[in-house]
């Protein structure tokens, strides 16, 4: 009896086992993806991490900067 649907319904079977594999395909591409994203995100974060401690450098010399003018236009007004 099993063999006889089979026969009888042959594409259906087929277009069953296709969007089985299909569905199958599709996850491991949104797996890969998702993967990907992480992988991104986490080289994004260690990127800004870096951004802010230069940022807090620049803002450092900048003030040494402002502080040496200061001081050489006390002096000569002196």
């Amino acid at each position: 009896m099993a063999d006889t649907f089979v026969k009888n319904n042959l594409s259906i079977v087929i277009s069953f086992v296709a969007a089985v594999f299909a569905a199958g395909g599709i996850f491991a591409e949104f797996t890969a993806l998702k993967d990907e994203i992480h992988l991104v995100h986490d080289r994004l974060d260690e990127k800004i991490i870096t951004i802010d401690r230069i940022e807090a450098r620049l803002l450092d010399i900048e003030k040494k900067l402002e502080y040496e003018r200061g001081l050489l236009e006390a002096k000569k007004k002196k």
